[in-house]
């Protein structure tokens, strides 16, 4: 069973976890990804318990954070087994989490509402006004540039608009993420028009 004590259990281990992220992967991010996806969960009907818990623990065998336990998702199963949530209800956490990434599902569909919820809660917090932030602040952290104007290097920030931001909004699996999207989409498209304005001394 996942109750209020598991739930609450979890986000203590996420703040502790990400306490000391700057990458933009920390447990605010978590946090906001979770409160977005129970929303989602109860505009689409989904199962909020196992929504929120696989939003919760979405990014602690992130590949990108944690290669080492990223194939298994370790961290996830021990915390699961360790809080005894039951075989059905770890399953469908598990089957979320796996299912949120962009490099390994792109946009191929969940294979669950609570799975299309949390991925449209994480999708979400990559574009828009924090979406930007994010993106510049995991860029900084991992000493990329902010842009190429010759197109060459493919590691820049301006470059993942291009790769992975600009893409999203067309990616949503849920009404309401759709309808989030729209707004977010405008906002992350209009910060890149005016930043590549300003680089070229337009503005």
């Amino acid at each position: 069973m996942i109750d209020q004590q598991v739930l609450d259990a979890a986000e203590g281990y996420v703040r502790e976890y990400f306490a000391s992220d700057a990458s933009g992967h920390d447990a605010h991010h978590t946090l906001r990804v979770m409160r977005l996806a129970r929303r989602l969960a109860g505009d689409e009907g989904a199962d909020e318990a196992v929504v929120c818990l696989a939003a919760l623990l979405h990014d602690v065998d992130d590949a990108k954070l944690s290669p080492n336990t990223a194939e298994g998702l370790d961290n996830a199963c021990d915390f699961l087994r360790e809080h005894g949530v039951g075989e059905t209800d770890a399953q469908a956490v598990l089957t979320a989490i796996r299912e949120v990434s962009f490099s390994k599902n792109g946009g191929k569909a969940p294979s669950s509402v609570e799975s299309a919820c949390v991925r449209d809660a994480d999708r979400l917090d990559a574009i828009g006004a924090i979406g930007v932030a994010r993106a510049f602040a995991y860029g900084g952290s991992h000493d990329r540039s902010l842009h190429d104007p010759d197109g060459t290097d493919a590691q820049t920030t301006t470059a993942h608009f291009h790769d992975k931001l600009l893409l999203l909004k067309d990616m949503m699996c849920t009404r309401a993420g759709r309808r989030i999207a729209e707004r977010r989409d405008a906002v992350t498209r209009e910060f890149l028009r005016e930043f590549l304005a300003e680089w070229d001394g337009a503005r």
